[in-house]
């Protein structure tokens, strides 16, 4: 059986769409934990009207503790072999967890991925490419680093065992980065498929794209850990190995605090939070010889050295600049594929 657990909070608009999806799976083996965390909209009466009509859905109620104390009340009741997550106002294809599930069991593997699309409000765009893939050992710790397979937890399928020892740290934002590198080891079996089977909503209100200084330091300290926790546990030679890697993925951390620093109120800012920020970037990220030469160029001449108005002024219009450009050629592709 597969447990999914929807943590549900202020999510009144999407949360029907959410829940048919699950219901409507190919694989009917399933059991919908709805962990109901004291919203204050109709979400509670939503959830109950589930349950009551299909004996597949559970329902807790507790008071509001957050995404991660919901999530970890989730993994405690879960019933199932296998384990996923859905977020709240997200869906998935009918055919999600029959794929997942297949490919996990086919490849013997530990975790099976699929690839994510971005619904917008008028537009639907591809937002993690993942190839057709299994990756074993150092292949798995790679694809993770790189960025490769999502460091989120609502694309994949899980092994129950995989959580025996782990829960979502809580009173942070970015709990999926902070947690999903803690199962990477070097026996790991990873089994990806391209085929977009899960819809993120990409709405204003979504805690990930409010940006707050909160925000953007628990993003920061998330990758952070991330980098000293592998650097800890992992073999001279692995770290050796993905050493480039894991600085890209702290320059790239970096770079997004330094892109959305400017629409925080000043009095908000935590300068001596971006200074160490910059510190350590500097001392560690090289200008050059690095595949990425936008972050080289970035973090080299824009966003490590200057903790001033006018810097992050400009970091925040080449920011905006660079997304841009990105966003039409992501557009122009998709157009013409």
């Amino acid at each position: 059986m597969i447990s999914i657990i929807v943590p549900v909070y202020k999510v009144e608009k999407y949360l029907r769409t959410c829940v048919d999806s699950l219901l409507s799976q190919t694989y009917k083996n399933i059991e919908i934990i709805l962990i109901e965390d004291g919203s204050p909209d109709r979400s509670d009466v939503i959830c109950d009207e589930y349950q009551k009509k299909d004996p597949r859905v559970k329902v807790i109620h507790t008071e509001n503790h957050g995404l991660s104390a919901a999530r970890n009340l989730g993994l405690q009741a879960a019933r199932g072999e296998y384990i996923g997550f859905v977020d709240s106002d997200d869906w998935i294809e009918p055919d999600m967890y029959e794929h997942l599930l297949f490919s996990l069991e086919q490849n013997h593997a530990d975790i099976s991925v699929c690839a994510v699309y971005n619904e917008y409000r008028k537009s639907t765009l591809p937002r993690y490419e993942v190839v057709d893939n299994v990756y074993r050992g150092n292949d798995a710790i790679g694809a993770l680093i790189r960025g490769q397979l999502c460091n989120a937890v609502w694309n994949k399928l899980f092994k129950k065992e995989c959580w025996d020892k782990l829960t979502f740290p809580e009173g942070i934002i970015y709990e999926d980065i902070a947690t999903l590198y803690k199962m990477y080891k070097n026996d790991i079996i990873i089994a990806s498929s391209s085929r977009h089977l899960y819809h993120y909503r990409a709405r204003s209100g979504s805690l990930t794209r409010t940006k707050s200084m909160r925000g953007l330091k628990d993003y920061w300290n998330a990758v952070y850990n991330r980098y000293r926790f592998l650097c800890e546990h992992l073999t001279e030679e692995q770290v050796e190995t993905f050493r480039e890697s894991m600085l890209l993925q702290l320059a790239g951390a970096a770079v997004e605090t330094w892109r959305w620093v400017y629409d925080i109120r000043k009095e908000d800012r935590d300068y001596e939070h971006l200074s160490n920020i910059s510190g350590f970037i500097r001392d560690r990220f090289p200008r050059f010889g690095y595949r990425s030469w936008e972050k080289t160029f970035r973090v080299s001449f824009f966003f490590v050295r200057y903790v001033t108005p006018g810097s992050f002024f400009a970091s925040h219009m080449i920011n905006s600049l660079i997304r841009m450009t990105k966003q039409r050629k992501n557009k122009f592709e998709v157009a013409n594929t």
